[in-house]
């Protein structure tokens, strides 16, 4: 749960927000609304822990995984569009590293007893978290995203640098939605989408499991 407590925000010498309060329950789907300008971008970085509060706490478990989609879709040169979404779990691409390495290990002919046992606990830790983000299916997830988002699977090999903004845009929304996290967090995601592709997206995050805090301008797309 995310829970939000008596949070202010000043910026600029303006007060954007005071005493804030609000949770979010696992499983809950919930719309911010608002006139621009008034702090709902600046709210969701102060939950990422991009920006710091005047006063006020934000809190959620340890464990608990968050992603951001942003307007802002940062640097994504030298990957094709596939590596860009596939990097978007960190984790899984340092578990599955680290259980390539325990594996080297393990073959290695001068290894002792005691450091095979401590490499095989090791292994079986990483193997079952591993598993239990889906880790296997981590690519096929990436493909059906990211052609479920309009671009199809002859151009996932194809470099970022060569798609245009809006397409860019779309590929930073599959890096974000392939994660399958606990929250995620959207900032305006059905700008730069046709009519076809915010229709696949209503559905994904309808059968989404995990919490999402979403604003947009859309009104049709947060009501459905």
């Amino acid at each position: 749960m995310l829970n939000v407590s008596d949070l202010s925000k000043i910026q600029g010498g303006k007060t954007l927000f005071s005493q804030v309060n609000f949770q979010i329950y696992p499983g809950e789907k919930v719309g911010l609304v608002g006139a621009n300008g008034t702090g709902k971008t600046t709210l969701f970085r102060l939950i990422i822990g991009e920006e710091r509060p005047a006063t006020g706490q934000i809190s959620y478990p340890d464990d608990m995984r968050m992603t951001y989609f942003s307007q802002n879709v940062g640097e994504m040169r030298g990957k094709t569009a596939l590596e860009v979404v596939l990097s978007g779990d960190q984790r899984i691409e340092f578990l599955k590293k680290s259980l390539k390495e325990f594996e080297n290990k393990l073959c290695d002919p001068d290894i002792s007893p005691e450091e095979m046992d401590s490499v095989l606990i090791k292994m079986g830790d990483a193997q079952t978290e591993f598993e239990k983000r889906s880790g296997y299916d981590l690519e096929t997830r990436a493909e059906e995203i990211l052609t479920g988002l309009g671009i199809f699977p002859i151009d996932h090999g194809k470099r970022v640098e060569e798609f245009s903004g809006g397409w860019k845009m779309r590929i930073a929304l599959a890096r974000v939605l392939v994660v399958n996290p606990d929250l995620i967090i959207m900032d305006e995601p059905t700008n730069y989408l046709d009519i076809e592709t915010i229709l696949w997206l209503e559905t994904w995050l309808k059968e989404f499991k995990g919490s999402i805090f979403m604003t947009t301008h859309d009104r049709n797309f947060m009501k459905k």
